[in-house]
This record gives C-alpha cells, sequence and structure tokens, in this order.
C-alpha cells in the first residue's frame, strides 16, 4: 500500500509546497518562496513549471544566474510550452540580450498567438530596438485582449514619450493609473512627460504620488532633485536632497545631485568629495542606467573644470561621452545622412535657388523673424536672455519649426526628416508665392503664434543650427535677419563635449572631439557658402565681446535690430530665473551675472584638443581668433 501511494503522496506535497511559495513570493518574502520551491522540485525534479518558477523567483530576488539555469531547465522539459518561453524570453529582455529574446518571444507567440503577456513583452522588446512603430502596434494588440491590464499602457506610454508624442504618452500613463494607482514607475513616467510639456507644478506633484506609493523609488527621487534644480527652486531642491541621502546613503545618483547643488553654490571641491566617494560602476547590460552614468560623468567633469584641475575633468568627459556612445538608439544612418545633406548644399545650392515669387506681407501683418544661429555652446543662450529681458523682443523657445518644414518641402509624407528629403535644395525653385504664403503661416502657427499676437515684437527664431538652413530661410522670409552668434572654435567644440545633450542627428558629433571639429568645419563651410551668394543681413556677435564689455556689444546688437537701450538687459541673470525652466544645456549658467571664465578656457585644454585644432584653424582665422595664447 505504502509503495502504491508514494506517488500521489509526493504529487500532492509538491503542489501544497508550491502554494505556499506562491504567498509567501507575492508578499515579498523571497527567502521563503525559494526554499519551498526547492523543496518542491526536490519531490518533482522534472517538473517544468516549478523551474519556472524558481526562474522567476531568483530574477526577481537578484540571482540572475540561477535564475537563468533554471529558466532553461524549464524549457528542456517543455521547449514548446509558450508560458516557459515567454518567461524565459522576458528575463533576457531584461537583461537586454535583446537577439536571444526575440527568438524565444516569437515562439511563444506562434505557440499561443493570444497571450497578452507575450505581446506585451514583444512590444517592449521592439520599443528597445528603436522600432517605436512596430512597438506601438504589438501593445495596441496586447490591450485589445486585456483592456485592464496596465502593464501595455505603462510600455504604450514609454513608446509614445521617447517619440516625442507627449499628448499620446500623458494619455497612456493616465489609463495605466486608473487601473493600477500604486505603481510608482508609471507615476515617475508621468511626472516625466509633464516636465516635457512644462507642466511643472503637475510633474512635482506626481513624483509626489510616486514616493507616496514608495518611498524609496529612486528613479522619482533623481528626477524630482533634478527639476527642483533646473527649475531653481534650490531651497526646496536642497530640503529634498537632505530627505534623500537619508534614504540613500551611498547612491552615486543622489551624489549626482547633491554635485549640482554644490556647483550651484560655488562649493566645487565639496561637490566633487560628495561625488567621488560614490563613483558609479559603469553598468554591463542594463542600458537603461547609460544616461545616468554619462550624466554623472558628465557633472563631475564641471565640478573639476570649476577647480581648475584639466586633465581630471576631461577624462570626466571622456568617460560620458564614452558612456553615451553605447547608447542603442544613436541615430547613426541619421546623422550621416545630415552630414551628407549638408555637404549636398555646399554642392548643389545655387543663388537663384533664394529668388523667386514672394508675398508684399507677412501673416497678421508681422515683421519678418530674426533668427538667432551659430553653432552650439557659443552664446546663443546668453544672447536669448539678454533679448528676452528687452520689452520689444520675443523670443521663442527652441523649436525646430525650419526643420520640419523643410521635411515635407517637394515631397510630402515620404521623407524621414530635412536630410532624407531628396528634393533639396532645388524644391526651393519651384516655389510660388501662393507657397511661401502657406509656409510663412505654418511657420508662426507651429510657433504657437496667432495672427496679431506679439506682432509688435521683434520676433527671434532662436535654434543655433538653423545656421545651415539660411538659404531655406532667405527664399520664405527675404527680409530676414540673422544675428551671427561667434565664439572661438576651439571653446565652441570643447563646451560641446562637455555637455550632455539630448542625443539627434546632429549632437551625436560632439562625443568625440575630432568628430565635433569636422562638424563644425562643415557647419561653417555650409555658412560660407550661403554667406558668399546670398545677399544676408547680418550681424555677427562674439561671446568673448558681450563678456568682455557688455554695453557696447548689446547696445550694437540692439542698433541691429532697430531697437533702443533698455537697461533691464542689464538684469537678464533675473530673467532667466524668473523664467524657471530653461531647456538648454546652460540653463544654470545664464542665471548668473556675467562671467568670463569660459572665454579661452580652451588653452588649458591644449593637449586635449590637439585632433582639432589643424581642423579648426582656418575658421578661427576667418572670425578674427587667435590660435596660440594672447598675453
Amino acid at each position: 500500500m505504502t509503495k502504491n501511494n508514494a506517488a500521489p503522496q509526493t504529487t500532492d506535497n509538491a503542489a501544497l509546497l508550491r502554494k505556499r511559495a506562491i504567498a509567501a513570493l507575492t508578499t515579498g518574502r523571497m527567502a521563503e518562496g525559494i526554499s519551498l520551491l526547492e523543496q518542491a522540485l526536490a519531490l518533482k525534479p522534472a517538473d517544468g513549471s516549478l523551474h519556472g518558477d524558481l526562474g522567476t523567483a531568483y530574477w526577481q530576488s537578484g540571482n540572475p544566474e540561477k535564475a537563468e539555469s533554471h529558466y532553461k531547465k524549464a524549457l528542456q522539459q517543455a521547449p514548446r510550452n509558450p508560458y516557459a518561453l515567454n518567461a524565459y524570453g522576458a528575463f533576457l529582455l531584461e537583461q537586454w540580450r535583446l537577439d536571444e529574446a526575440g527568438k524565444l518571444l516569437k515562439r511563444a507567440l506562434a505557440a499561443k498567438p493570444d497571450n497578452p503577456e507575450t505581446l506585451n513583452n514583444l512590444g517592449l522588446l521592439h520599443f528597445r530596438q528603436g522600432h517605436h512603430k512596430a512597438a506601438e502596434e504589438t501593445l495596441l494588440q496586447a490591450l485589445r485582449l486585456n483592456p485592464r491590464w496596465a502593464n501595455p499602457y505603462v510600455n504604450l506610454g514609454s513608446v509614445m514619450a521617447a517619440g516625442g508624442q507627449n499628448a499620446k504618452a500623458e494619455k497612456a500613463f493616465v489609463q495605466a493609473l486608473k487601473i493600477n494607482p500604486r505603481n510608482p514607475f508609471a507615476w515617475s513616467e508621468l511626472a516625466h512627460v509633464l516636465e516635457s510639456l512644462r507642466r511643472h507644478d503637475e510633474a512635482r506633484a506626481c513624483y509626489g504620488r510616486a514616493l507616496k506609493v514608495d518611498p524609496e523609488h529612486l528613479p522619482s527621487w533623481i528626477r524630482l532633485l533634478a527639476l527642483l534644480e533646473r527649475v531653481n527652486s534650490l531651497d526646496e531642491a536642497r530640503e529634498k536632497l537632505t530627505e534623500a541621502r537619508r534614504l540613500f546613503k551611498n547612491n552615486s545618483f543622489i551624489a549626482m545631485q547633491e554635485g549640482k547643488l554644490h556647483r550651484r553654490d560655488g562649493n566645487f571641491n565639496a561637490g566633487i568629495a560628495a561625488m567621488e566617494a560614490c563613483r558609479p560602476a559603469p553598468p554591463a547590460d542594463a542600458r537603461e542606467y547609460i544616461p545616468l552614468v554619462s550624466e554623472f560623468f558628465f557633472e563631475l567633469g564641471q565640478l573639476y573644470d570649476r577647480a581648475d584641475d584639466a586633465d581630471r575633468a576631461f577624462d570626466c568627459f571622456s568617460k560620458a561621452n564614452a558612456m553615451e556612445s553605447l547608447r542603442p538608439d544613436l541615430p547613426v544612418e541619421e546623422n550621416e545622412a545630415v552630414n551628407a545633406y549638408m555637404e549636398r548644399m555646399i554642392e548643389d545650392f545655387m543663388p537663384e535657388m533664394a529668388k523667386g515669387p514672394t508675398t508684399e506681407t507677412l501673416p497678421g501683418g508681422r515683421p519678418h523673424p530674426v533668427f538667432l544661429v551659430g553653432f552650439p555652446r557659443s552664446g546663443t543662450t546668453l544672447l536669448d536672455q539678454i533679448l528676452t529681458s528687452h520689452p520689444d523682443v520675443f523670443v521663442a523657445e527652441e523649436k525646430g519649426v525650419i526643420n520640419l518644414l523643410l521635411k515635407n518641402l517637394g515631397a510630402p509624407g515620404t521623407a524621414k526628416g530635412y536630410w532624407d528629403n531628396e528634393k533639396l535644395p532645388q524644391a526651393l525653385k519651384d516655389l510660388t508665392a501662393a507657397d511661401v504664403a502657406t509656409l510663412q503661416d505654418a511657420f508662426f502657427r507651429e510657433h504657437g503664434l496667432q495672427n496679431g499676437q506679439d506682432s509688435s515684437c521683434v520676433f527671434v527664431d532662436k535654434l543655433p543650427l538653423n545656421i545651415f538652413q539660411a538659404g531655406y530661410i532667405k527664399r520664405i522670409f527675404p527680409q530676414a535677419r540673422f544675428i551671427l552668434s561667434l565664439r572661438h572654435p576651439c571653446d565652441s567644440i570643447l563646451s560641446c563635449y562637455m555637455q550632455l545633450f539630448k542625443m539627434n542627428q546632429a549632437m551625436m558629433n560632439y562625443l568625440d572631439i575630432e568628430t565635433a571639429a569636422k562638424h563644425y568645419d562643415r557647419t561653417m563651410r555650409v555658412w560660407n557658402h550661403y554667406a558668399k551668394t546670398l545677399p544676408l543681413d547680418v550681424h555677427a556677435i562674439r561671446y568673448e565681446d558681450v563678456v568682455a564689455d557688455f554695453r557696447p556689444a548689446v547696445e550694437g546688437l540692439l542698433g541691429f535690430l532697430g531697437l533702443p537701450w533698455n537697461d533691464a538687459v542689464l538684469d537678464y541673470d533675473k530673467t532667466a530665473r524668473a523664467r524657471g525652466f530653461i531647456s538648454t544645456p546652460s540653463y544654470n549658467q545664464v542665471t548668473e551675472k556675467i562671467y568670463d571664465r569660459a572665454s579661452g578656457r580652451w588653452h588649458r585644454y591644449r593637449k586635449h584638443l590637439e585632433p582639432a585644432l589643424d581642423i579648426l584653424a582656418p575658421h578661427a582665422a576667418n572670425f578674427g581668433y587667435a590660435m596660440t595664447k594672447e598675453d
């Protein structure tokens, strides 16, 4: 009798142990749950479900080696089991082993096409591979199968946010939180979207909700501290930092926020000490941490620069840019296309392309806009704040409106971006007066201006790299004026190398000093081509002149715009602080009074700039800059 009853008793005991294990795991008692599953597995060593459960338990408890071992054994027992395939695929996805994950998840979907969990994981896989459209479609399919599941909404929100579709992202996160309001990640991601929409008070409230659900939700702490510093709420940032340090004793990214505040206070050595005490180890496969690690080293580099330690600063910037170069979503092909576009403008743009039928007046009786252009980090944000302080000037937030209009010029709906529009520059010759009027109206509309709004002010479009779209601008706005912001080429590219940019087709040129110099060369060759072939109305203003002798430099600029001097421009730093959020990397610098510490900074880094010097020398000479240190 004992022999006949042994197998059923073993099975019953294993099932009971598994039930107890799941109860322990779902209440956070990881060690107890794993122990119970191991006991059950000892009774039923060939049970694939137990191996799968143990795989997930070890994964969640931070033991990926044991997790993978059990996932493999689960598949050995049931190689076509859609749940085992999906579980192992999800694990590989979180390890950023995307190709391996994709193979397993596709097998899982083939075995069970109506499994929303597999579709959700496949959507996340597509997202991490940079295939946003496929990710959106797959996640929507998961939601059609299970519209009451929050996870696909969260992932859909992330996809929409990454694609710049903030309104859709907000809607997805809100829906996720209606289903599960206790998801701190969703609250944090919603807050991040609201930041992008400049709804900062709402963003703060959402970070607060995330931290109410999970007081130790690290991403929310990091982002909240960053937001408070970014909008110049420094006292509140310091208060929150004190609380965060109690929770996270030696966290690199909390220390980074502390370093930022020390830099704002001028306590550079204190910032260095705080950050050096907990340098992060470069992540191996956790790609989602790349932005935080690179930001850490950019900030530490800024502190070393302000402490006059150029070698350590450059080492930090090099580490940061090396981390940025590992991003899986770098737009490499688009970058190459942008560079090819610029060369095409030099070869193919002819003066007659900027001539043709046009309109006598602009929509709403507006004056022709002024375009503030220059190489990035050449002082355009400083000029923005100075001009914004004048009551008769309106400076638009940086927005690629010209690039957006160029994308569809002559090739509606077929180009990914202006760089991909093969109709350019020839399409300019075919524009009628009605076409020009439509483009002018679209320009102001995309900037959020209705007819008659702010029409009495000088309207300034500030986007530095519009510098290589001057020919197109001249065709659409024949009376457009250009403010050309200049800075020593070596200081410009060094400053680009020192900054954490949001990666796009142009900004990825600044991850390497020599590549940055080549991009400067290409940019200025395009500008010089336009300047030689077109009657551009240009006022060049040097950053070094503004910081050395403010009033004459700014008075000359205002005169070019037909404006009288106004003492309000002297208080541009107050304007910047009152503005709250400034979207450019120099947001914290323009809240200070004028300083000259960044003029000629490149001399301290000269040995690190050797690969760039010969490339930049002709442009330095053209703009009247020396390549040797002047006494």
